[in-house]
């Protein structure tokens, strides 16, 4: 199996297809705005989460398309905030879009692009950072679905099975 293969796997375990962990769709799946907004402690709320989500594979996924990323951030306590004000079902949705657009890229790309470096002061291959981003990804959605279990708002029923 070749590394696009392995990568487009990821990516749509983590999107919508079950595997061996819920993807996000599913993690997200009936949460209503006020659900995704609840806060436990000092933890990030869900909402929160995919706006992280949001602003890690925007500005990689720019990256890979050879867009300059625009945005210098201080800290990464940054990206869990979105300037954008959008509702819950938005925000969701632009989380999909960014998702299905990455599958999209990582489908229709050169082999040889996954050997090139993602970054312009090292050398990280895109196959290694798309990884990472996969990792990253499944990471926030246990984080998600975790949450979901403390605040008694997730059915067992969407685990996987």
């Amino acid at each position: 199996m070749d590394q696009k293969t392995i990568l487009l796997r990821q990516m749509a375990a983590n999107h919508n297809e079950p595997n061996w962990f819920v993807p996000v769709e599913r993690a997200l799946d009936g949460l209503t705005s006020e659900q995704a907004n609840e806060k436990n402690g000092i933890s990030n709320s869900i909402w929160e989460i995919v706006n992280h989500l949001i602003f890690w594979n925007e500005r990689y996924l720019s990256r890979f398309k050879g867009n300059p990323t625009s945005k210098k951030i201080e800290s990464n306590d940054e990206t869990f905030h979105s300037e954008t004000n959008q509702d819950w079902e938005e925000t969701k949705t632009q989380l999909y879009r960014i998702l299905k657009e990455w599958a999209n890229a990582v489908k229709d790309a050169e082999d040889d692009v996954f050997e090139r470096s993602a970054h312009e002061d090292r050398h990280d291959p895109w196959y290694s950072v798309l990884a990472n981003i996969n990792i990253h990804n499944a990471y926030h959605i246990g984080q998600i679905v975790e949450i979901r279990k403390t605040n008694g708002n997730w059915d067992p029923k969407k685990g996987v099975h």
